[in-house]
């Protein structure tokens, strides 16, 4: 009978919290609302020294808002990227592209048009990430200290957006090997190495 009231209220405070969390006026600020709520709760869970499910259900939920706003705060200063990025791999996941012995074998992997990819736009790409980078990180720095009030979460939070924004880079360089293997573009010398970028990184994060 306790484990069932246990688990109603937590039904109860989870649903509160989605609620409230409708107030506001972005998805975004949803998105902190409820992840500076779930560590509130998680903290005082651990402090209480409760473990078991009645924690687990909230870190898990507290872990899918995080993935949640990694996603939302990457977007705000590499859409396009990210957006491509999703597009490319998309199409060229499709069974004719990996089917060597159809049309889109490796002859349409070296060669952009077949694969419907304007090199121009990706030039654009590369060089848009090539001057923005920086002031980039530096703003999700400055957006994640600024949303979250318990530091470490915040750190840990800042830790998964800047990792996630090195694998999107990393699979945009992997996309252009791919689709110019036989003959990379003259804008392959504006890539940023990920040495540059990881390094970047690790200097905001020396505080995790």
């Amino acid at each position: 009978m306790l484990l069932s009231d246990l688990t109603l209220l937590q039904d109860e405070i989870i649903l509160l919290l989605q609620r409230l969390s409708g107030s506001h006026s972005t998805n975004k600020k949803k998105i902190v609302f409820l992840i500076n709520n779930l560590d509130q709760i998680i903290g005082i869970f651990q402090e209480r020294r409760v473990s078991g499910k009645e924690l687990n259900r909230f870190v898990e939920l507290l872990m899918t808002q995080r993935e949640v706003f990694v996603e939302e705060e990457l977007l705000q200063s590499f859409s396009k990227m990210i957006a491509f990025v999703q597009q490319t791999e998309q199409h060229m996941n499709r069974p004719q592209f990996n089917n060597p012995t159809g049309v889109g074998g490796p002859r349409a992997a070296a060669e952009g048009h077949k694969l419907d990819i304007n090199a121009q736009v990706v030039e654009g790409l590369v060089r848009e990430f090539a001057s923005t980078w920086k002031a980039g990180i530096e703003q999700i720095n400055r957006n994640v200290l600024n949303n979250f009030a318990n530091f470490r979460n915040g750190m840990e939070i800042l830790k998964q957006v800047l990792t996630q924004l090195l694998l999107y880079y990393t699979r945009f360089q992997d996309i252009i090997r791919k689709v110019w293997r036989s003959k990379p573009p003259a804008f392959c010398k504006d890539l940023v190495s990920t040495s540059s970028i990881l390094a970047e990184i690790k200097k905001y994060a020396l505080a995790i």
